[in-house]
């Protein structure tokens, strides 16, 4: 959704140049909005295929309601973060672990920054100054307001207005860590920057008002480096001022493992840095208001630009061999073959209980063997890519249904004993933990290596039910809340019994051993079991009760309903039955329908050759 609006708020002002630009403004505007339309609406038919689905499953997803203020704004861009753009690695280096060598955690919600790089350094600040001498008035207006709204909008929590725009405007609502809006406002500096190479690089004579207009940039550029260069010379001959400066900036549980002495050599030279190209790009500056061999100028410009940009932005790259993260962890592939045939869920290793303290044993201080420990101590990120289902595990993106949302939230709060409690509801028999668990129900299979000294280690959990089984018995809940009670009671009997919601149904109870199921085949858009019945009763799937799925009882369509909260159920009568359930997204399939008619209208628009109809004299006018 930021993104989103970056891209509105750009062609908003591209329009308005266009508009102020024109002769005539009445005609533009029209043209203008005529094209915001038709542009719009084909692209919202394009984009069909996924807005649909979106707006069907948005309201059951983690993200149904406005997220609170303090999800929303986080990594918020604070004032500090405005001086990184100019000051290469003002924060020092990320990629280090435990980012020892780095500061600013206090700031950047304890870790680094979501955007680590706002970077584009004094070369370029110089020349976007010089746009103020360009001719393009307008654009240069225009770009300016781009900046200023995006480093408005960036600021975020830091920002008084924020709170009171995520209240009365609802698209703000839906995007979160407000840095991102800073994109635009790099954009446009960039925008700004060619037209200030442009004014310093014309052949043609400077009047004497722009002459002038460079040549105080170009002193205050040297003004400012002087300033640079002054803190950078004050700080060598005192280096504890800028030690203790930074670290001011620390928690107190960062001091025992922040390494401040580098972290102040490394600000140093990105101080002494950012001075050197501020005087450099000025003194070209100079040059450039004498106009005195503009190619050499603008050629000399280029280069300095990239001499700033380069090193800085190379210093991001982590240094970790692919061959060391490219592959399948040992702790994966034990799980997918040692599990049962039928599918099953795999418990993370820090739901029912927090990451302890990590040290790892890495060839170098590297922040990429992090990726490594992940990987190896079977974190769903890469299992996931390896095909491993997980258990009550919360999407980052708050994208989980809101059943599972909750669920996810109460395993986290609860007593290991308890806990395991819940998971044998939940088909999750496989337990991946970094420590030892010593509940009776929990049968240790292995020990893994992870590079710390936190092996993971895994177990499987007696007495789970299966993906599908069957169950006689069934418990009524007159609400939604009432069915999560009822699962969540410690004298459910999951194994032979249902709660049900939606339309009432006779309560009856459960008994052991009245049929059996099993999965023939489990897709993401299929899913077929076998059930063997003794007596009537409901076919249970332990996947999410979501909208398109539909299910087929030999062959004939039947309902499914609601099932312990926030699972499927089928009803099905004594025998030998197979049940389909199959995914058909009606939302999905209408929106891929409007996308391809798009498609086909806009090939054939573009084949025909049309072009919009523009009387000549408005079209000369424009410019």
């Amino acid at each position: 959704p930021l993104m989103f609006q970056n891209v509105l708020w750009l062609a908003g002002g591209l329009s308005l140049h266009h508009i102020l630009e024109s002769h005539n403004r009445l005609r533009a505007t029209g043209a203008v909005a005529r094209t915001a339309l038709v542009g719009g609406a084909f692209g919202a038919a394009l984009s069909a295929a996924q807005v649909l689905p979106t707006l069907e499953l948005l309201p059951i997803s983690g993200r149904s309601s406005a997220l609170i203020f303090q999800e929303v704004s986080r990594w918020s861009m604070h004032p500090l973060d405005f001086l990184s753009t100019i000051v290469p690695n003002l924060f020092g280096n990320y990629y280090r672990v435990a980012l020892a060598t780095s500061w600013g955690g206090s700031i950047h919600e304890g870790r680094e920054g979501y955007l680590v790089s706002f970077f584009f350094g004094g070369c370029v600040l110089i020349l976007a100054l010089a746009s103020a001498a360009s001719s393009r008035k307008r654009l240069r207006v225009v770009l300016l307001g781009l900046v200023l709204l995006s480093a408005g909008l960036a600021l975020g929590k830091y920002s008084p207005a924020y709170r009171w725009m995520l209240d009365y405007i609802p698209l703000l609502r839906l995007g979160r860590y407000p840095c991102k809006y800073f994109l635009l406002g790099m954009l446009s500096v960039a925008l700004l920057a060619a037209l200030g190479l442009e004014a310093l690089v014309k052949r043609e004579p400077m009047e004497a008002r722009r002459k002038r207009l460079i040549v105080m940039i170009a002193a205050g550029g040297l003004a400012l480096a002087a300033v640079v260069m002054g803190c950078w010379l004050f700080w060598l001959l005192h280096p504890a001022a800028l030690e203790n400066m930074v670290r001011a900036e620390a928690g107190d549980a960062e001091l025992r493992f922040k390494n401040f002495p580098v972290i102040a050599s490394d600000l140093r030279r990105s101080i002494l840095s950012t001075g050197i190209f501020l005087l450099l790009g000025s003194s070209l500056a100079l040059m450039a208001a004498q106009r005195r061999r503009p190619a050499l100028v603008g050629g000399l410009f280029l280069v300095l630009v990239g001499a700033e940009l380069f090193p800085a932005n190379l210093r991001l790259s982590p240094l970790m061999a692919a061959a060391d993260v490219d592959f399948i962890p040992e702790v994966n592939t034990f799980i997918k073959g040692s599990g049962p045939r039928e599918p099953f869920r795999v418990v993370t290793p820090t739901l029912l209980r927090p990451m302890p303290d990590l040290h790892l044993r890495t060839p170098n201080r590297s922040a990429a063997w992090l990726i490594l420990f992940y990987k190896m101590s079977g974190q769903p990120f890469f299992g996931i890519m390896n095909g491993i289902e997980y258990s009550l595990d919360r999407s980052v993106d708050h994208l989980n249904t809101l059943e599972s949302e909750e669920l996810w939230s109460i395993a986290t709060h609860l007593r290991e004993a308890d806990g395991l409690a819940l998971l044998q509801k939940l088909n999750s028999p496989l337990l991946l933990s970094l420590g030892e668990t010593r509940d009776p129900r929990a049968r240790h299979l292995a020990t893994f290596d992870t590079r710390s000294e936190l092996p993971v280690q895994a177990y499987w959990l007696e007495d789970t039910v299966g993906r599908a089984y069957f169950v006689p018995g069934v418990q009524y809940a007159a609400s939604h809340r009432e069915a999560l009670l009822k699962f969540l009671s410690p004298g459910f009997p999951f194994g032979s019994t249902v709660v049900l919601e939606g339309v009432p149904v006779r309560e009856a109870a459960g008994q052991a051993g009245a049929g059996v199921a099993s999965v023939l085949d489990y897709g993401s858009q299929r899913v077929l079991c076998q059930v063997e019945a003794k007596s009537a009763g409901y076919l249970v799937l332990l996947d999410s009760y979501y909208p398109g799925w539909s299910a087929y009882l030999d062959g004939q369509r039947v309902e499914i309903r609601r099932a312990n909260y926030a699972f499927r159920a089928v009803p099905v009568t004594a025998g030998i039955h197979e049940v389909e359930f199959l995914y058909r997204p009606s939302s999905f399939y209408a929106g891929l329908a409007i996308s391809c008619s798009a498609l086909l209208v806009g090939a054939g628009v573009v084949a025909l050759g049309w072009r919009p109809a523009r009387s000549g004299r408005g079209a000369e006018s424009d410019r």
